[in-house]
C-alpha cells in the first residue's frame, strides 16, 4: 500500500489488460487461416485496414470485432478486479471506476506495442474506439456521427482515425468541463489520443501531402 492505494491491485489491473491487448486479432487470423503474418504486407501493422487491404473486408470485419471486444472485455475485467480487489480500499466506487480505465487503456497500449509479438501490433484505432463507449458515450456517440461522415465522404480510414480520436478528446473535454463525466476520465483519454495520434503519424504526412490511399479491398490467398 502507498497511503491509500493497493499498488499490487493496480499493477495487476494494468498487466490484465496489456496482456489482454497482446491478443492480436489480426494475427491470429492471419496464421491460423493462411498460415501467414499479415505484418508482411500492406501497411505491416496488424490491423483492421491492413487486413482489409490484404485478405478482405469479411476478415478485416473479424479483426475489427475482435479488436474492439477485447476492448470492452478489458473495461469490465478491470472493473470486475477493481471491485473485488479495490485498488483504493478508502473508496469502493473510485476502485470500479479506474480499474476499467487503467485496464481499458492497457489494452490500447497492448495492442500498439505487444510484447508477444515483437512490440509490432496495430495502431490502436479499433481497440480506442471501443475505449471511447466504455468512458464516455455522449462523446463517443458525437464521433461516431462524425466517423461516418468522413468515410462517406473521403473513404479514408486513416483521416476517419484521426478526426475520431481529436474530435472525441474535445467531446471528452467538454462532458468533464460540464460535469457530465467524472475527474479522472481526461487522465486516461489523453494519452491514448495521443498514442493514437503518434501511431498514425505517417498518415497524418501523406493525408497533409494529398497522398493518402482510399480503403481498398484485396484477397491474398
Amino acid at each position: 500500500m502507498i497511503g491509500n492505494w493497493n499498488v499490487l491491485a493496480i499493477i495487476t489491473v494494468v498487466l490484465v489488460g496489456y496482456f489482454l491487448g497482446n491478443v492480436q486479432t489480426a494475427l491470429i487470423i492471419s496464421r491460423l487461416r493462411f498460415r501467414d503474418d499479415v505484418r508482411l504486407y500492406g501497411s505491416g501493422n496488424a490491423g483492421t485496414t491492413n487486413m482489409i487491404r490484404v485478405y478482405g473486408k469479411s476478415y478485416g470485419l473479424w479483426t475489427f470485432l475482435g479488436d474492439v471486444g477485447k476492448s470492452v472485455a478489458g473495461y469490465f475485467l478491470g472493473r470486475l478486479i477493481g471491485q473485488l480487489w479495490p485498488l483504493n480500499p478508502t473508496d469502493p466506487a473510485l476502485s470500479i471506476l479506474l480499474g476499467g480505465y487503467l485496464s481499458c487503456a492497457a489494452v490500447v497500449f497492448g495492442h500498439c506495442y505487444p510484447v508477444l509479438f515483437e512490440f509490432r501490433g496495430g495502431k490502436g484505432a479499433a481497440s480506442a474506439f471501443a475505449m471511447m463507449w466504455c468512458f464516455c458515450w455522449q462523446a463517443a456517440l458525437v464521433s461516431t456521427a462524425l466517423a461516418v461522415l468522413i468515410f462517406l465522404l473521403w473513404k479514408r480510414v486513416s483521416l476517419v482515425s484521426v478526426l475520431t480520436a481529436i474530435s472525441y478528446l474535445i467531446g471528452s473535454y467538454v462532458a468533464w468541463a460540464t460535469g457530465y463525466a467524472n475527474g479522472y476520465l481526461m487522465f486516461f483519454v489523453v494519452p491514448v489520443v495521443l498514442l493514437v495520434l503518434v501511431r498514425h503519424k505517417d498518415n497524418i504526412k501523406r493525408l497533409l501531402r494529398g497522398e493518402e490511399k482510399t480503403i481498398s479491398s484485396g484477397k491474398k490467398q
